[in-house]
């Protein structure tokens, strides 16, 4: 489930056919939204790839 924070920046993007089912089967599994999934995942390559999301708040 999405944790009680307000998520104000929406980021959209284009994906091959069958990826957004894919993401809800996911999501499903881990018993999350579709949202949470997303960010959590997004959240993980980018530290993999040695970039911390949480110094880059704000600079946009």
């Amino acid at each position: 489930m999405d944790d009680l924070r307000k998520f104000e920046q929406l980021v959209q993007f284009r994906a091959p056919a069958g990826l957004s089912e894919a993401i809800d089967s996911a999501a499903r599994r881990k018993c999350q939204s579709k949202s949470e999934f997303v960010r959590q995942s997004v959240i993980m390559r980018l530290e993999a790839d040695g970039v911390d999301p949480s110094e880059l708040q704000g600079a946009a």
